[in-house]
């Protein structure tokens, strides 16, 4: 009976471990079996499963479920400066050719008549030195044949201007929405009182021809904050849209590079800036009024550091800056020594030593810096809606859009590469085509194509060399 009870309590002790592994070890397995991610429905389609990511893990945060503003078609502009003879923007096919390839959707062109006052006269180019063989209908339509809004100016004199309008808008029916006043006042030395009562008679006698067209003013040689303050309290309750100009400096020195940056942020402030300011003078017509950029460029004068990939980076800054503004951009100019397009062959060396020969109508930089959102044929341009973006990364700045979704991140370091993780919110899955123009590349040579990268789970990493601008082209399901 003793040996019987031993035997039962070994028994008992025996199936008590047992069942204490068994436990055990079931714990483990559960622990360790991935957890189930219930479906839910997004929009009215069939529920699917959603994988979940870290919005904002990254050194790199694009929200595209926050839209900041919509961007304007006619957003991203040139100036005709009417030079280059004997091949200039009315008569070059090839450079008509090469902007209507940058995408260029507004050109600003500066008219006037042969012999001011008299109708009968030949409307031909204004600027000082401008190729006059061509006449307005001329410019006008070649503005047009490349599918661009046309922007004209006109000079002071009230009764030119509704000429002129007459002319385009009722005699030929060579229709043109946007017209402008004057140009850098300031710089010539006419006050703003002067210009607004100016601006004002143009107005009335152009308005009085055709009320349908959009009428802007302002046009200060820099963001001369007085002289518009004046300026819309003397016409805020008539001017269709403000605008001003400004270069970063004269260009016969190599400026520094970080304070050409802060220069390039200063339009997107500069047009804030004046935002305010007409929300404060015209509360009432603040929604209807819009700003331009009517002329800027990296120098005024001299070439310094146009003919280095620096400036296409220069020129990415600033239009990203404006478009985020929310402003129109009219960069200075089509053609010219170091414009958009050079007129002439020139040779330079580039800091690498390599020997770049330029002919006429080769790109300058600056072209490229623009095509880094139009896509120059090359690859899909920017969308028609600006999203929130932000980095912490040191010297980088990111805009990005959507309606078609972009990135465009500018590394504006001279010596450090940036790995960027990208966390992207609203956007799961896809493919991302990467386009980039930096160091490796000519200054008058366009971006090229690195790679196709896949997007999982709403982040991607990629890494930005030193002074560069890169493209992604992200490719989602709807």
């Amino acid at each position: 009976m003793i040996i019987f009870r031993k035997i039962l309590i070994i028994f008992v002790a025996f199936l008590g471990i047992f069942a204490l592994l068994i436990g055990i070890l079931l714990t483990v397995f559960i622990s360790q079996k991935p957890q189930e991610i219930k479906p839910h429905a997004v929009g009215l389609g069939k529920p699917r499963e959603i994988r979940p990511h870290a919005v904002g893990s990254g050194n790199i945060s694009i929200d595209y479920t926050s839209p900041i503003r919509k961007i304007d078609p006619i957003a991203i502009g040139m100036d005709v400066s009417g030079y280059g003879y004997p091949n200039v923007f009315a008569n070059d096919q090839v450079e008509q050719q090469k902007l209507k390839t940058l995408g260029i959707k507004y050109m600003r062109m500066d008219l006037k008549y042969s012999t001011p006052g008299n109708p009968t006269s030949q409307i031909v180019c204004g600027g000082d030195g401008c190729d006059t063989r061509w006449t307005g209908d001329q410019w006008v339509q070649a503005i047009k044949a490349i599918g661009a809004q046309p922007l004209i100016i006109v000079s002071y004199s009230a009764v030119d201007a509704a000429n002129m309008v007459k002319h385009f808008n009722k005699d030929t029916n060579n229709y043109i929405h946007y017209w402008i006043v004057g140009n850098e006042p300031d710089k010539a030395g006419i006050s703003a009182d002067t210009y607004s009562t100016n601006f004002n008679q143009d107005y009335d006698a152009m308005k009085a021809i055709d009320p349908t067209i959009k009428i802007g003013g302002g046009t200060t040689a820099w963001y001369d904050a007085a002289f518009l303050q004046t300026f819309l309290q003397q016409s805020g309750s008539r001017v269709d849209f403000v605008d001003f100009h400004g270069y970063a400096q004269e260009g016969n020195v190599t400026g520094d590079y970080t304070a050409l940056f802060q220069i390039a942020a200063e339009y997107g402030n500069n047009i804030n800036n004046l935002r305010s300011l007409i929300q404060q003078i015209v509360p009432a017509r603040a929604s209807q009024i819009g700003i331009e950029v009517g002329e800027w460029e990296l120098n005024w004068a001299g070439t310094a550091q146009d003919t280095i990939n620096f400036h296409a980076l220069w020129a990415a800054s600033v239009l990203g800056n404006i478009l985020k503004a929310g402003g129109w951009s009219l960069f200075y100019a089509d053609k010219g020594n170091a414009n958009a397009l050079y007129g002439n062959p020139q040779t330079f060396t580039d800091p690498y030593g390599h020997v770049v020969n330029i002919h006429p109508d080769d790109t300058d930089a600056a072209y490229h810096g623009i095509g880094m959102y139009t896509g120059e044929e090359l690859f899909r341009g920017f969308g028609n809606t600006m999203v929130r973006a932000s980095t912490p990364l040191p010297n980088v700045e990111v805009f990005a859009s959507d309606n078609p979704k972009n990135i465009v991140v500018i590394n504006k370091d001279q010596s450090v590469t940036q790995t960027a993780t990208f966390s992207l919110n609203g956007v799961a899955s896809g493919t991302i085509d990467v386009w980039r123009k930096d160091e490796s590349v000519l200054f008058p040579n366009p971006p090229i194509k690195l790679a196709t990268i896949p997007l999982e789970n709403g982040t991607f990493s990629y890494q930005l060399p030193p002074f560069s601008v890169t493209t992604f082209v992200l490719n989602t399901a709807p």
